[in-house]
């Protein structure tokens, strides 16, 4: 008989949240993907391992006994795993592009966990990194997982983490500069203004389905080299209005008006990673991200004020979204 993992994994964390809730939220799975892999270990063993009664959960008599067992499983695999080094190097992480949410991620985890070791690459959209996820070249990327344009490999998982609004960048003599918030019904003639619209299918298709829910006109007129040129143009040129991530630093000496849209579009920025053998210090990134976006808010969600694409399968109560 031969034991999963995975499986063996799913019931330690278990025993030790006493939840699957915990569980799963510490395992960054779905509450019906941890209750299957532990239900198929129950299955191999031909044992029940936990008692339900009704939320709760306790161990069984048999339970209790594997226990201790498969905590020494556990160590002894993450012993093996650091023996041969694999656990010597840095994370390797892809960020899209320095200058988006992820870095701010990033800076928010290490601010937490000084020790935590990343490696950074960008391969200019989720995409791209689907493949060197597979083969194992990165250990983990983020992104959108929508609108890649590209089958989704079986092996890799994905939580979003950070719901990042959008806001509105404007020149101070803007008509709309003057309120506490631009409203998107007031943009429906005006339209929101990104010159040279570029850059990977999750963004573009965020965009578009945007511009199609809200009803608000996209103008990608005019011509623009990178973010810099673009604002410089907002705040000299003729007046218009852009958007801007909420987690990106922007230049203060262009004088801009930055304000929230009502309602708020929010990004999902999600982290992926290969499911299965996971090393000790990806579980530990997934754990900190899981807990350090609970106590900052990053999936905080309200249907009135924000808005997200219907199919990314947030919830409004909990503001996280599905493994696949």
């Amino acid at each position: 008989m031969d034991l999963d993992l995975a499986q063996v994994r799913a019931f330690v964390v278990t025993a030790e949240q006493r939840g699957f809730g915990r569980a799963a939220e510490t395992l960054f799975l779905t509450q019906q993907a941890l209750s299957k892999r532990v239900r198929r270990l129950e299955d191999t063993l031909s044992v029940r391992l936990f008692a339900r009664t009704g939320r709760a959960i306790e161990l069984t008599p048999d339970g209790a006994a594997l226990l201790p067992h498969a905590r020494e499983l556990l160590r002894v695999q993450d012993e093996a795993l650091a023996s041969v080094g694999g656990d010597d190097r840095p994370l390797r992480v892809d960020l899209v592009d320095n200058r988006l949410s992820p870095m701010f991620v990033l800076r928010s985890l290490a601010e937490r966990d000084p020790a935590l070791r990343v490696e950074r690459s960008g391969r200019s959209g989720l995409a791209a990194a689907l493949d060197p996820l597979v083969r194992g070249e990165i250990d983990l990327a983020f992104g959108r997982v929508h609108d890649l344009g590209v089958p989704w490999p079986e092996e890799l998982d994905h939580r979003v983490v950070r719901l990042e609004p959008l806001l509105a960048l404007l020149p101070p003599e803007h008509p709309l500069a003057g309120g506490s918030a631009v409203r998107v019904e007031d943009l429906r003639t005006e339209g929101l203004w990104l010159p040279s619209l570029s850059g990977p299918a999750e963004f573009t298709g965020f965009l578009r389905n945007m511009s199609a829910s809200l009803a608000v006109p996209v103008d990608t007129g005019g011509r623009s080299y990178d973010l810099r040129h673009t604002l410089e143009q907002a705040r000299y040129g003729v007046p218009r209005v852009t958007l801007v991530g909420a987690d990106m630093e922007l230049p203060r000496d262009l004088n801009l008006r930055v304000l929230p849209f009502e309602p708020a579009p929010l990004f999902p920025w999600s982290v992926v990673w290969r499911r299965g053998g996971e090393r000790a210090d990806l579980r530990r990134f997934l754990t900190l991200a899981v807990a350090t976006g609970r106590a900052e808010g990053w999936c905080a969600y309200d249907p009135a004020r924000h808005w997200v694409p219907e199919d990314e399968g947030i919830s409004p109560s909990a503001g996280t979204g599905t493994s696949r």
